[in-house]
C-alpha cells in the first residue's frame, strides 16, 4: 500500500469516528419530545444555562438539560425518542431531563425538584432510568411508578407495576407493585404498603398514556406464625374481574 492511500485510509477512519462520535452525542442531545398537552396546555420549556424560556409545542424536540415547568392548570405528556418510555408530568411540576453513559448503558436521568410525574419504562437493553430527587434517587429498568416531591422536599415514590429501587445516604430498599415510601433527605427509606385508595389515585396520575385499566388492586392480609399480621396488595387481572361480575367461575 501507498504512503497515500494510507493516508486517505487514516482520513477516512478518523472522519467515520468523528462522525459517529457526531451522531451519538446528537443521540444523548435529543432526548425525548413533547406529544401531549392537556388543559391550559402551558409548559415552560428552559434550555441548560437559564436561556431564554419558551412555551412548549406539540411534537417540539427535548434535549438535554432542558427544565420543563407547568402551570397550575396544565398537564404533559413526554415521550423518550430512544426507547418510547412515557413520562406524565402534573400541573405545577419542574424536572430536568439529562442523557449521559454509564459503562456503556445509556442513563436518563429525571431531576423531580418539585410536583409529580408518572412513568412508565419501556424495557431496553443498553437504557435505564433514574429519577432523582431532593430525598433519593429512584432507579429503575422496565416498570410503572409515580413519584411526589412537596415544598419541603419530601418524596413518594409509588410502584404500580415492576420494582423500584429507591435509595439515599441513609440506606436503601425496593418497592415491588403495590408498596410505596414516604422519605425526605435525612431519612432511612422504608417500604410499606400503599392503601388502595393511595394506588387508585396513582393510576389516576398517568391519564390515558397508562392505557386501560390493567384491574383491581385488593388488600390481603397475611399472618405469620409469630401471630405478626402483614398487609399485601395484589392487583386482580381486569379479565379476571370481569368474569367475577358477569358470574363466571
Amino acid at each position: 500500500m501507498t504512503m497515500r492511500a494510507r493516508m486517505a485510509g487514516v482520513a477516512l477512519a478518523g472522519c467515520l469516528g468523528a462522525l459517529g462520535a457526531g451522531r451519538a452525542q446528537a443521540q444523548q442531545a435529543d432526548v425525548a419530545l413533547v406529544y401531549r398537552l392537556l388543559q391550559e396546555g402551558r409548559m415552560l420549556v428552559i434550555p441548560p444555562g437559564g436561556g431564554d424560556r419558551t412555551l412548549a409545542q406539540l411534537g417540539q424536540r427535548l434535549h438535554s438539560g432542558d427544565q420543563l415547568a407547568t402551570s397550575e392548570n396544565t398537564r404533559a405528556a413526554i415521550r423518550f425518542t430512544d426507547d418510547g418510555s412515557i413520562l406524565r408530568v402534573n400541573p405545577n411540576s419542574q424536572v430536568v431531563l439529562t442523557s449521559g453513559s454509564e459503562n456503556g448503558v445509556v442513563v436518563r436521568t429525571l431531576r423531580l425538584e418539585l410536583g409529580e410525574l408518572w412513568t412508565r419504562v419501556a424495557r431496553h437493553q443498553g437504557t435505564t432510568l433514574r429519577v432523582q430527587t431532593p430525598a433519593g434517587v429512584a432507579a429503575v429498568k422496565g416498570t410503572e411508578f409515580v413519584v411526589r416531591v412537596d415544598e419541603n422536599g419530601v418524596t413518594t415514590v409509588l410502584t404500580l407495576e415492576g420494582v423500584v429501587e429507591f435509595f439515599n445516604q441513609q440506606g436503601r430498599v425496593d418497592l415491588p407493585a403495590g408498596t410505596k415510601v414516604t422519605v425526605d433527605s435525612a431519612s432511612a427509606p422504608r417500604a410499606q404498603p400503599a392503601t388502595a385508595a393511595e394506588l387508585r389515585q396513582a393510576e389516576g396520575v398517568r391519564g390515558e398514556e397508562g392505557g386501560d385499566v390493567q384491574g383491581r388492586w385488593v388488600e390481603v392480609l397475611l399472618r405469620d406464625a409469630s401471630g405478626q399480621t402483614r398487609t399485601l396488595m395484589l392487583r386482580i387481572p381486569a379479565d379476571a374481574v370481569r368474569e367475577r361480575l358477569e358470574g363466571r367461575p
